[in-house]
């Protein structure tokens, strides 16, 4: 009877920590209906002005962000896709989630997000004519759940 009641312990204890493990990611990025692991981006499409200026997909840009120095770009806005090019849609991700990004030399350019601006739109402000890159992170909290490989921004002479 003892090993009964010691299995059957052993069992219920096992039950509840899997639980525990599976309820630990839910899925932001999909229906209420569907309870798998939620679907890290596989590509990313930057649009300005109802226009995709650069696409990441597969680890391979397409593109590249331009910008005169002392002045700002149109709204940028992020759209995400899965792995099956299925859109992402921001509203899916709960506020854990949150653009990030790295750019390789600040003397050239800058991210800016405005107060209006969504969490997923933001401006790059040139500073100086040159070239430099960004990555992009989609953070997850505290943690990058997906990164891009670097994006070329060219910043241009300001034209009079």
């Amino acid at each position: 009877m003892d090993l009964i009641i010691n299995y059957s312990a052993k069992f219920i204890a096992l039950t509840f920590a899997t639980t525990l493990l599976l309820a630990g990611c839910s899925n932001p990025a999909s229906n209420d209906d569907d309870h798998e692991v939620h679907s890290d981006p596989h590509s990313i499409e930057f649009i300005m002005d109802g226009k995709t200026i650069v696409t990441y997909v597969n680890g391979e840009v397409s593109g590249h962000f331009e910008v005169e120095e002392e002045h700002e770009t149109s709204l940028i806005t992020v759209e995400l896709f899965d792995e099956d090019g299925n859109k992402i849609h921001s509203e899916d991700l709960d506020d854990e989630y949150s653009l990030g990004w790295e750019i390789s030399n600040t003397d050239h350019a800058d991210i800016k997000q405005h107060d209006e601006d969504s969490k997923w739109s933001f401006n790059i402000a040139g500073k100086t004519a040159g070239e430099t890159t960004v990555t992009f992170q989609l953070m997850h909290g505290g943690h990058s759940d997906f990164t891009t490989n670097p994006i070329e921004i060219h910043v241009e002479e300001h034209s009079n």
